[in-house]
């Protein structure tokens, strides 16, 4: 009996400890393949002057189905993602910003330089070869100069974002499959084994 208790024991810590496992390789494949949006656009103009950054700018509306495309297909792309560590990503719902920049209607991208001029601008629904490829003309341009640029002219002055948005499907990103799919399973035998051998004692 003493030897059965220690067995389900044993099972049961290394059940724990695969489940461990499994949630932070989840989380750091999750990380990698993820853009770090800033949700708030004085927040992330902010952060751009003071990394010396181009920005990427992302203005939809929860209820527009171009962006949900966007949200599907577009940002969890692997070559966005990993061009998108080049620049300050923000991620903003509604027209206060979208005034900023003379849009008509949602999704509008814009690239940035640090210091706010506008670089290339689509109002438009985009693709993830679209995108990669304007990340990439808009790098092309580095170094970027650190004297100021004003705001556009005839615009309102940036403000922050009132409204409360959920991070986009970008920030979602599935991780690998497999890898969750393998220590899941490994976890739910070893628990089944140790269920099994507390049902036989007991029988």
């Amino acid at each position: 009996m003493a030897l059965l208790i220690r067995s389900v024991t044993l099972l049961s810590v290394l059940a724990i400890l695969l489940l461990v496992v499994n949630c932070s390789v989840t989380a750091s494949v999750k990380a990698q393949n993820e853009i770090a949006w800033v949700y708030d656009y004085p927040t992330g103009m902010k952060t751009a002057a003071e990394k010396h950054q181009p920005v990427m700018i992302y203005i939809h509306e929860q209820w527009c189905p171009k962006c949900r495309n966007m949200d599907q297909n577009t940002w969890n792309n692997s070559e966005v993602v990993a061009l998108s560590s080049s620049f300050v990503n923000i991620n903003v719902l509604g027209t206060q910003q979208g005034k900023l920049y003379n849009y008509s209607n949602p999704p509008l991208i814009v690239f940035t330089d640090p210091q706010g001029k506008v670089l290339e601008k689509q109002n438009a629904e985009l693709s993830a070869a679209e995108v990669a490829a304007l990340q990439r003309k808009v790098l092309a341009q580095a170094p970027f100069s650190s004297s100021p640029t004003a705001t556009p002219s005839n615009t309102p002055a940036p403000t922050s974002n009132t409204a409360t948005i959920s991070p986009s499907n970008s920030a979602k990103a599935a991780g690998v499959p497999g890898f969750e799919a393998i220590f899941s399973v490994a976890s739910i035998v070893i628990v089944a084994i140790a269920l099994t051998l507390i049902g036989k004692r007991f029988r």
